[in-house]
């Protein structure tokens, strides 16, 4: 019971600050997000291309995976093995919401270069 309230706590923790970190990049963009859900509308075409893009994505991922997991392709399954175990050894050593939040902060500073970049290119 303990490592479950222990889990909805790191849970919570990070996206409060996920939310902090989004929100203080859309104030300093001047950005305005609807706060109600309801305004959040998509039109029928983007929700289609929306699950078929997620579709086609995760049928390319399983083609591409199945290939190792049959073992046809030995240096290929051994890739992906030494791989696997890096990934493991890597989550013995941090929690897996470290990793998602040290990631989330690389893409919002990612985003931040690409937008400063192209308003520096729009000014000169």
């Amino acid at each position: 019971m303990g490592s479950l309230v222990s889990l909805v706590s790191d849970v919570l923790i990070v996206l409060l600050c996920s939310l902090a970190i989004l929100g203080l990049l859309f104030r300093q963009m001047n950005i305005s997000v609807p706060v109600d859900p309801l305004e959040w509308q998509i039109s029928q075409d983007t929700a289609n291309s929306i699950v078929a893009w997620l579709a086609n994505t995760i049928g390319a991922t399983e083609s591409v995976l199945r290939v190792p997991a049959t073992g046809h392709d030995k240096r290929l399954f051994f890739k992906v093995v030494f791989c696997l175990y890096m990934l493991s050894a890597l989550g013995r050593l941090v929690s897996g919401l470290t990793v998602a939040y040290a990631g989330l902060c690389l893409f919002c500073l990612y985003m931040l270069a690409e937008i400063s970049r192209s308003i520096s290119a729009c000014l000169s």
